[in-house]
Parts: structure tokens; C-alpha cells; sequence
């Protein structure tokens, strides 16, 4: 995940400073590109297999702007949850038990189309919030000694999200894009006696944007 972060961020700076020779504060803003770091927190039933934050997250952002206050766009993610249980009694059918350590694992992607609204599209540092609306891909593992037990699943998906952006300066393309959302999915799953209806968490996501005029 590191690589692929690095990676990004060398794209956004060369768009950056392919940009700059005609970049000066004031002109409107035509696309943002972004890439962040994110930290997801489960809630609701999520909780019941692995109630752990996910600390290994990234995200990336695209927002075309349709008019000065309202942009479109898609966000893609990937966090991954991991929780060790001490040793235990595993049931993975009724004529089977067995007494190990556990090791959870989801992997979880939201894909999402974006729109934005910016309260203070002239404004230095710029507020906003957004609607996602996509679908969730989850992947639920457990593995006890040498048996893997896996759910794969897929939910429709809706987030709103709150967020600002702040630029490194004043004739700057570049910035700082801290954003807070929830996630709501459709996902049904049903592993290691836990089931849910539905996935929810909270996200919080830490970066860098490159703006295009």
C-alpha cells in the first residue's frame, strides 16, 4: 500500500506542476485529483466480527466542477481490518470443533459516484459536503490452523461526507483534503456464528489534492 500511495502522489505532483505555468488564485477550478490516507471505523453489527479500526486504508478522489459550487466525481477505497482472537472453540459445522487461536481478516473496497457541494468556492480554504452512492465489495476471512473460511458479499452503498480543503498557499495548486463520511451498505454476511444485515462504519481520510484550472 505504500508503493501505490508514493506512486500517486508522484502522478499528482507532476499534473501539479504541469499546471502551474498557468495556475494564479481566482480562476475557477476545474478538477481536483486526490489521494489520502484512511482510517475506518466499523459500527453496528460490523462490529460483531472484528470491532477493530482499520488503520491500513487509502483513498482516491476525482471531482470535475459542473459550476463554481457544485463538482461530480468518484471515490474508491481499500481498508483492511485484522483482528487476533487467543485460543478458543471454533465451530465451523455442527460436527466439527475446534480449539485454536482465530485470525480474522476483511478486506473491504466502496466504490462510489460523487457529488459536492462548496459553500465557499472563492474562499482561500474551501468547506464542502457530499452524497456517495455506489456499491461495497466485503470479503470476510477466518483462518484456524489450517482451515480458511471466507464470506464475499457486495451491498449497495451510501455515504455522505463533510469536508475541506486547504492550499499549501495562497498561489498554490496544490493542498491539504480532510474529509469525514459514513458509510452505509446493503451487505448481508454470515461467518463464525455472526451474521449482519448490513455494513456501516465511519471514515476519515488525511491528504494531499493537486487542482487543475
Amino acid at each position: 500500500m505504500k508503493k501505490i500511495i508514493l506512486l500517486s502522489a508522484i502522478i499528482l505532483s507532476c499534473m501539479g506542476f504541469a499546471n502551474a505555468q498557468s495556475y494564479s488564485y481566482g480562476d475557477n477550478m476545474r478538477q481536483i485529483y486526490s489521494i489520502n490516507y484512511q482510517i475506518n471505523v466499523p459500527m453496528g453489527s460490523s462490529k460483531d466480527f472484528i470491532s477493530n479500526a482499520s488503520f491500513e486504508g487509502v483513498n482516491f478522489n476525482w471531482a470535475y466542477f459542473l459550476t463554481d459550487n457544485v463538482a461530480v466525481g468518484m471515490d474508491l477505497s481499500y481498508n483492511n481490518y485484522h483482528k487476533n482472537i487467543g485460543k478458543e472453540i471454533y465451530r465451523p459445522n455442527e460436527n466439527m470443533a475446534i480449539n485454536a487461536a482465530q485470525y480474522r481478516y476483511t478486506q473491504v473496497f466502496p466504490l462510489k459516484a460523487q457529488v459536492k457541494y462548496f459553500f465557499n468556492p472563492y474562499s482561500l480554504v474551501k468547506g464542502y459536503a457530499g452524497l456517495g452512492i455506489g456499491g461495497l465489495s466485503a470479503g470476510e476471512h477466518i483462518v484456524v490452523q489450517d482451515l480458511d473460511s471466507w464470506d464475499n458479499n457486495w451491498g449497495f452503498l451510501v455515504a455522505p461526507e463533510v469536508g475541506v480543503l486547504i492550499p499549501f498557499g495562497e498561489n498554490s495548486p496544490f493542498g491539504a483534503n480532510i474529509t469525514a463520511g459514513y458509510n452505509f451498505s446493503t451487505n448481508k454476511s454470515s461467518i463464525c456464528n455472526t451474521s449482519s444485515n448490513n455494513r456501516q462504519s465511519f471514515y476519515f481520510n488525511v491528504g494531499m489534492y493537486v487542482a487543475i484550472y
